[in-house]
Protein backbone atom coordinates (compact mmCIF):
# COMPACT_ATOMS: atom_id res chain seq x y z
CA UNK A 1 0.00 0.00 0.00
CA UNK A 2 2.84 2.39 0.83
CA UNK A 3 4.48 1.75 -2.56
CA UNK A 4 1.15 2.34 -4.34
CA UNK A 5 0.67 5.64 -2.49
CA UNK A 6 4.20 6.62 -3.45
CA UNK A 7 3.50 6.24 -7.18
CA UNK A 8 0.13 7.96 -6.86
CA UNK A 9 1.76 10.96 -5.21
CA UNK A 10 4.50 10.93 -7.86
CA UNK A 11 1.92 11.00 -10.68
CA UNK A 12 0.08 13.91 -9.05
CA UNK A 13 3.23 16.04 -8.96
CA UNK A 14 3.30 16.02 -12.76
CA UNK A 15 -0.42 16.81 -13.22
CA UNK A 16 -1.02 19.71 -10.84
CA UNK A 17 -0.47 23.34 -11.96
CA UNK A 18 2.74 25.05 -10.91
CA UNK A 19 2.49 26.47 -7.40
CA UNK A 20 5.41 27.67 -5.32
CA UNK A 21 6.32 25.00 -2.79
CA UNK A 22 7.57 27.59 -0.32
CA UNK A 23 4.97 30.37 -0.37
CA UNK A 24 2.02 28.60 -2.06
CA UNK A 25 1.59 31.43 -4.58
CA UNK A 26 1.18 30.68 -8.30
CA UNK A 27 4.50 30.35 -10.10
CA UNK A 28 5.11 31.89 -13.52
CA UNK A 29 8.32 29.94 -14.02
CA UNK A 30 6.83 26.59 -15.17
CA UNK A 31 8.29 25.28 -11.96
CA UNK A 32 7.05 24.82 -8.40
CA UNK A 33 9.04 27.84 -7.22
CA UNK A 34 8.32 31.53 -7.75
CA UNK A 35 10.98 34.10 -8.64
CA UNK A 36 11.13 35.81 -5.19
CA UNK A 37 11.55 32.46 -3.39
CA UNK A 38 14.16 31.35 -5.92
CA UNK A 39 16.19 34.48 -5.24
CA UNK A 40 15.98 33.92 -1.49
CA UNK A 41 17.49 30.41 -1.54
CA UNK A 42 20.83 30.04 0.31
CA UNK A 43 23.21 29.41 -2.58
CA UNK A 44 26.57 27.97 -1.62
CA UNK A 45 28.81 30.74 -2.86
CA UNK A 46 32.22 29.42 -1.93
CA UNK A 47 33.37 25.96 -0.98
CA UNK A 48 36.30 23.58 -1.04
CA UNK A 49 37.08 22.60 -4.62
CA UNK A 50 37.05 18.92 -3.70
CA UNK A 51 34.46 18.37 -0.93
CA UNK A 52 32.47 21.65 -1.22
CA UNK A 53 32.56 22.40 2.51
CA UNK A 54 31.93 26.16 2.85
CA UNK A 55 35.09 28.24 3.14
CA UNK A 56 35.07 31.68 4.71
CA UNK A 57 37.16 34.49 3.24
CA UNK A 58 39.05 32.24 0.83
CA UNK A 59 39.58 32.60 -2.92
CA UNK A 60 37.57 30.31 -5.15
CA UNK A 61 39.34 27.09 -6.05
CA UNK A 62 41.11 26.36 -2.77
CA UNK A 63 41.04 23.06 -0.91
CA UNK A 64 40.07 22.75 2.73
CA UNK A 65 42.60 21.51 5.27
CA UNK A 66 41.06 18.05 5.47
CA UNK A 67 41.25 17.49 1.70
CA UNK A 68 44.85 18.71 1.68
CA UNK A 69 45.80 16.24 4.41
CA UNK A 70 43.95 13.29 2.89
CA UNK A 71 42.77 13.29 -0.72
CA UNK A 72 39.15 12.05 -0.96
CA UNK A 73 38.28 9.21 -3.37
CA UNK A 74 36.21 11.63 -5.51
CA UNK A 75 37.56 14.38 -7.76
CA UNK A 76 35.17 17.27 -7.24
CA UNK A 77 31.98 18.09 -5.37
CA UNK A 78 29.36 20.55 -6.58
CA UNK A 79 26.83 21.58 -3.94
CA UNK A 80 24.01 23.92 -4.87
CA UNK A 81 22.90 25.21 -1.47
CA UNK A 82 23.98 25.59 2.13
CA UNK A 83 22.02 23.28 4.41
CA UNK A 84 19.81 25.91 6.01
CA UNK A 85 16.22 27.05 5.74
CA UNK A 86 14.27 26.70 3.54
CA UNK A 87 16.42 23.97 1.94
CA UNK A 88 16.34 21.93 5.15
CA UNK A 89 12.55 22.08 5.02
CA UNK A 90 12.44 20.86 1.41
CA UNK A 91 14.79 17.94 2.06
CA UNK A 92 13.18 16.81 5.31
CA UNK A 93 9.71 16.97 3.78
CA UNK A 94 10.96 14.90 0.86
CA UNK A 95 12.47 12.23 3.08
CA UNK A 96 9.80 11.91 5.73
CA UNK A 97 6.50 13.03 4.17
CA UNK A 98 6.98 11.76 0.60
CA UNK A 99 6.93 15.30 -0.83
CA UNK A 100 8.10 14.13 -4.25
CA UNK A 101 7.48 17.52 -5.85
CA UNK A 102 10.44 18.69 -3.77
CA UNK A 103 12.67 16.09 -5.43
CA UNK A 104 11.59 17.21 -8.87
CA UNK A 105 12.26 20.85 -8.01
CA UNK A 106 15.67 20.17 -6.47
CA UNK A 107 16.65 18.03 -9.45
CA UNK A 108 15.60 20.75 -11.90
CA UNK A 109 17.56 23.38 -9.99
CA UNK A 110 20.61 21.10 -9.98
CA UNK A 111 20.34 20.50 -13.72
CA UNK A 112 20.10 24.23 -14.43
CA UNK A 113 23.26 24.94 -12.44
CA UNK A 114 25.07 22.03 -14.09
CA UNK A 115 24.32 23.29 -17.59
CA UNK A 116 24.72 27.02 -16.96
CA UNK A 117 27.70 27.02 -14.58
CA UNK A 118 29.41 23.87 -13.38
CA UNK A 119 29.76 22.09 -16.75
CA UNK A 120 29.28 24.96 -19.15
CA UNK A 121 32.76 24.46 -20.59
CA UNK A 122 33.58 20.87 -19.67
CA UNK A 123 32.19 17.43 -20.55
CA UNK A 124 29.45 15.83 -18.51
CA UNK A 125 29.97 12.47 -16.80
CA UNK A 126 28.89 9.31 -18.59
CA UNK A 127 26.34 8.16 -16.00
CA UNK A 128 24.54 9.20 -12.81
CA UNK A 129 24.68 7.00 -9.72
CA UNK A 130 22.27 7.84 -6.88
CA UNK A 131 23.56 6.86 -3.43
CA UNK A 132 21.75 3.55 -2.80
CA UNK A 133 19.49 2.83 0.16
CA UNK A 134 19.44 -0.46 2.05
CA UNK A 135 16.41 -2.58 1.00
CA UNK A 136 14.95 -2.33 4.52
CA UNK A 137 15.18 1.47 4.50
CA UNK A 138 13.82 1.56 0.96
CA UNK A 139 10.81 -0.51 2.02
CA UNK A 140 10.18 1.75 5.01
CA UNK A 141 10.41 4.99 3.02
CA UNK A 142 8.94 3.72 -0.24
CA UNK A 143 11.52 5.47 -2.41
CA UNK A 144 15.15 6.56 -2.59
CA UNK A 145 15.31 10.35 -2.36
CA UNK A 146 18.66 10.45 -4.20
CA UNK A 147 17.13 8.54 -7.12
CA UNK A 148 14.09 10.83 -7.19
CA UNK A 149 16.36 13.88 -7.37
CA UNK A 150 18.44 12.20 -10.08
CA UNK A 151 15.42 11.53 -12.33
CA UNK A 152 14.84 15.13 -13.56
CA UNK A 153 18.61 15.65 -13.79
CA UNK A 154 18.86 12.57 -16.01
CA UNK A 155 15.99 13.73 -18.19
CA UNK A 156 17.25 17.29 -18.67
CA UNK A 157 20.90 16.31 -19.25
CA UNK A 158 20.07 13.15 -21.20
CA UNK A 159 22.32 11.06 -18.96
CA UNK A 160 21.59 7.45 -17.97
CA UNK A 161 21.01 6.51 -14.34
CA UNK A 162 22.84 3.42 -13.10
CA UNK A 163 20.53 2.02 -10.44
CA UNK A 164 21.32 -1.69 -10.77
CA UNK A 165 25.06 -2.06 -10.15
CA UNK A 166 25.36 -0.36 -6.76
CA UNK A 167 23.94 -1.76 -3.54
CA UNK A 168 23.81 -0.95 0.14
CA UNK A 169 24.32 -4.28 1.90
CA UNK A 170 24.61 -3.05 5.48
CA UNK A 171 21.69 -1.58 7.41
CA UNK A 172 23.40 1.29 9.18
CA UNK A 173 22.26 3.55 11.98
CA UNK A 174 20.98 6.84 10.49
CA UNK A 175 24.02 9.11 10.17
CA UNK A 176 22.08 12.09 11.52
CA UNK A 177 21.88 10.39 14.93
CA UNK A 178 25.64 9.89 15.27
CA UNK A 179 28.58 12.08 16.21
CA UNK A 180 31.00 12.95 13.42
CA UNK A 181 33.64 10.56 14.79
CA UNK A 182 31.16 7.65 14.70
CA UNK A 183 29.92 8.14 11.15
CA UNK A 184 32.93 6.71 9.29
CA UNK A 185 32.80 3.47 11.30
CA UNK A 186 29.04 3.27 10.81
CA UNK A 187 29.23 3.17 6.98
CA UNK A 188 32.43 1.14 6.62
CA UNK A 189 31.71 -1.84 4.39
CA UNK A 190 28.15 -0.66 3.75
CA UNK A 191 28.31 -0.75 -0.07
CA UNK A 192 28.74 -3.43 -2.69
CA UNK A 193 29.11 -3.00 -6.46
CA UNK A 194 28.34 -5.64 -9.05
CA UNK A 195 29.25 -3.63 -12.16
CA UNK A 196 32.54 -2.84 -13.84
CA UNK A 197 33.32 0.89 -13.90
CA UNK A 198 36.81 0.65 -15.40
CA UNK A 199 37.76 3.88 -17.15
CA UNK A 200 34.38 5.51 -16.58
CA UNK A 201 33.62 9.10 -15.61
CA UNK A 202 30.61 8.93 -13.30
CA UNK A 203 28.76 11.28 -10.98
CA UNK A 204 27.25 10.35 -7.63
CA UNK A 205 24.11 12.20 -6.52
CA UNK A 206 22.80 12.66 -2.98
CA UNK A 207 20.41 15.07 -1.32
CA UNK A 208 22.72 16.43 1.37
CA UNK A 209 26.33 15.92 2.46
CA UNK A 210 27.04 16.38 6.15
CA UNK A 211 30.48 15.09 7.18
CA UNK A 212 31.00 13.29 3.87
CA UNK A 213 31.54 9.87 5.48
CA UNK A 214 28.86 8.12 3.42
CA UNK A 215 29.99 9.68 0.15
CA UNK A 216 33.64 8.90 0.90
CA UNK A 217 32.92 5.24 1.62
CA UNK A 218 30.77 4.82 -1.47
CA UNK A 219 33.26 6.53 -3.80
CA UNK A 220 36.08 4.46 -2.33
CA UNK A 221 34.26 1.33 -3.51
CA UNK A 222 33.67 2.92 -6.92
CA UNK A 223 37.42 3.52 -7.23
CA UNK A 224 38.08 -0.10 -6.33
CA UNK A 225 35.82 -1.10 -9.21
CA UNK A 226 37.75 0.96 -11.73
CA UNK A 227 36.04 4.36 -11.89
CA UNK A 228 38.53 6.77 -13.44
CA UNK A 229 36.84 10.03 -12.45
CA UNK A 230 34.14 10.54 -9.83
CA UNK A 231 32.21 13.79 -9.53
CA UNK A 232 29.70 14.46 -6.77
CA UNK A 233 26.52 16.51 -7.08
CA UNK A 234 24.38 17.31 -4.06
CA UNK A 235 21.55 19.67 -3.30
CA UNK A 236 22.99 20.91 -0.01
CA UNK A 237 26.22 20.92 1.96
CA UNK A 238 26.48 21.22 5.73
CA UNK A 239 29.10 23.70 6.84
Amino acid sequence: MQIKNHYLKKACTWLLPFTCILCSHPSKRNQDLCDPCLESLPRLKQGCLCCAIPLAFSPTGLLCGQCIQKTPPFDVTHALFSYELPITKLILELKFTQALANARLLGELLATEILQTWYKTKPLPQAIIPIPLHPTRLKERGFNQALEIARPVSKILNLPINRTDCHRNKLTTPQSTLLAAERHKNVKGAFNLTGNFTGQHVVVIDDVITTGSTMTEFCKVLRQHGAQRIDVWCCARVG
